[in-house]
């Protein structure tokens, strides 16, 4: 008698590529949102173009849509951190997959894109930087994935976590 063999589900890798926010795309990318009670851990997309614009602190904020290569539909979205004087260092924030998305594939293919871009464009740079709020366990432990680790440092009521490049 031969037994049932169950085998998961494949994932393919996800496709994606990124653009970044400009006169064309930003009110698709007003639309995004994440589940409700995952609000209170990312700012607001309009909260990061604000940044974008403002950029306090001397800190530029590129603002980038995540889009999937099957559907040419924003599905996430980030900003690239950075201090144009000193790219040792870099940023990601307000990293976010929209909620109808999720658990899909599309938020490490997104990470993965972010730390290669980073390495082409600031090959001089030696660590990457975010920080997560400490409430929010499942996205530590995605970027613990990646290799981040807690600095032990708190920036604005949140962990900062980094990533050293090789």
């Amino acid at each position: 008698m031969m037994s049932n063999i169950h085998l998961k589900p494949s994932h393919k890798k996800k496709m994606i590529y990124v653009r970044p926010i400009d006169a064309d795309n930003w009110k698709e990318a007003l639309t995004l949102r994440v589940h409700p009670q995952q609000g209170q851990f990312v700012p607001s997309v309009v909260m990061s173009l604000a940044k974008a614009y403002i950029r306090p602190n001397g800190v530029h904020y590129d603002p980038c849509g995540i889009y999937s290569q099957e559907t040419n539909e924003m599905v996430g979205f980030y900003s690239f951190m950075y201090k144009p004087h000193d790219t040792r260092v870099c940023y990601i924030s307000g990293f976010l997959i929209d909620r109808r998305f999720q658990g899909m594939g599309y938020g490490k293919a997104a990470m993965e894109d972010y730390l290669a871009a980073v390495r082409r464009r600031f090959p001089n740079c030696e660590g990457v930087y975010l920080t997560v709020h400490p409430e929010n366990r499942a996205a530590e432990n995605f970027y613990k994935s990646f290799g981040f680790a807690k600095t032990g440092l708190v920036i604005a009521g949140e962990d900062a976590m980094g990533l050293t490049l090789t």
